[in-house]
């Protein structure tokens, strides 16, 4: 009967527009995720002025060297006071390995710095959480192993 395959045909033809239609709905949904998390960077760095790590550890927003340490131990993974040093030298002009030290110990006192062994003996890190917590705000969906 020509009804009946009409009746198939157009079924065929919702079916295929419910698939197209969820495909759909599915890309307007990462778009918007998308937006929602562009602004809300947006948002911080109008809020921080940036979008480094250290805008995830409000104790230290007025403490410039504090906030250095932590972008340093970011990009370098893990330092030795010295290395920190040098590093803080070379972007600040100046630096004192006693003033490291000091802020060193003040982030591992707020949970945000570790002391691990390195080859030579003890060298920081930023914890897993703190890495956790920049990435969530961010946006980006990477977890760090929490039992490493």
């Amino acid at each position: 009967m020509p009804e009946d395959r009409d009746i198939e045909k157009l079924s065929e033809e919702v079916k295929t527009l419910r698939k197209a239609l969820n495909e759909l709905m599915a890309s307007f949904e990462l778009v918007s995720r998308l937006a929602e998390n562009y602004l809300r960077l947006i948002n911080i760095y109008a809020q921080y002025g940036g979008l480094g790590i250290d805008v995830v550890v409000s104790e230290i927003r007025h403490d410039l060297i504090a906030r250095e340490i932590v972008r340093i131990l970011f990009d370098l993974k893990s330092a030795n006071i010295s290395q920190i040093t040098q590093e803080l030298k070379r972007r600040r002009g100046k630096a004192s390995r006693n003033t490291v030290r000091e802020k060193i110990h003040h982030l591992i006192e707020l949970n945000v710095v570790e002391e691990v062994d390195g080859e030579k003996g003890k060298v920081y890190a930023l914890r897993k959480e703190v890495l956790n917590k920049w990435f969530d705000l961010i946006g980006i969906p990477i977890k760090f192993d929490q039992t490493e």
